[in-house]
C-alpha cells in the first residue's frame, strides 16, 4: 500500500512542480514586457516603430499610456497657461511687438506641454515601479515554493524505491 501512496504523491507534486513551473514562466514573460514597456517609455516620446516593436501584451498599455500623457500634458497646459502669461507679461512687459509675442507664447506652450508630459511619464514610472516590485517578489515566491516541491518530489521518490524494495521477495537458498 505504501507503494501507491508515495506514487500518488509522486504524481501530485510532479503536476504542482508544472504548474508553478508554467506561472514562473508566465510570470518571467511579464515581467521581461514590463521592463521592455519601461525602457520604451522611459526616453519620453514612442516612435511608431517603438510602438510596433514593443510586445503585443503591452501595446494596449502603449496606447493607453500615450493617451494619458496627451491628456495630461493638455490639462496641464491648460491650467499652468494663465500664470505663466500672466509672468510673461510682467518680465517682457509691452516691449515687444505681436510677433514676437506669440513666439513666447508658442514655446511657452511647448514647455509647459512638455512639463505635463514629463509629469505623466513620472507617474508612469511609479506605477511600473510597484508593479514591477510585487512580480519579483511573486516570482521569488514561485521560486522558493519550487524549490519546496523539489525537496518533497526528492523525498517522495526516495519513500517509493524504498517501499519497492521492501515488497520485494526475499527468497532465500538454506
Amino acid at each position: 500500500m505504501g507503494v501507491l501512496t508515495f506514487t500518488a504523491r509522486v504524481h501530485d507534486l510532479i503536476y504542482q512542480k508544472s504548474n508553478v513551473e508554467y506561472r514562473l514562466l508566465k510570470l518571467t514573460k511579464r515581467l521581461r514586457d514590463l521592463q521592455q514597456y519601461s525602457a520604451t517609455i522611459s526616453n519620453g516620446g514612442i516612435s511608431i516603430g517603438d510602438l510596433l516593436n514593443s510586445p503585443g501584451s503591452m501595446m494596449g498599455r502603449t496606447m493607453n499610456y500615450l493617451a494619458f500623457a496627451h491628456n495630461s500634458a493638455l490639462q496641464y497646459m491648460q491650467q499652468q497657461s494663465p500664470y505663466m502669461q500672466q509672468y510673461m507679461q510682467q518680465q517682457l512687459g509691452m516691449q515687444q511687438n505681436q510677433q514676437q509675442q506669440q513666439m513666447w507664447q508658442q514655446y511657452m506652450m511647448r514647455q509647459l506641454y512638455q512639463q505635463g508630459r514629463d509629469r505623466a511619464l513620472a507617474v508612469e514610472t511609479r506605477n511600473l515601479k510597484i508593479e514591477e516590485d510585487r512580480l519579483a517578489q511573486e516570482k521569488e515566491k514561485l521560486e522558493t515554493l519550487g524549490k519546496e516541491i523539489d525537496a518533497d518530489l526528492k523525498s517522495a521518490k526516495e519513500g517509493r524505491d524504498q517501499a519497492i524494495k521492501d515488497m520485494a521477495p526475499k527468497y532465500t537458498f538454506a
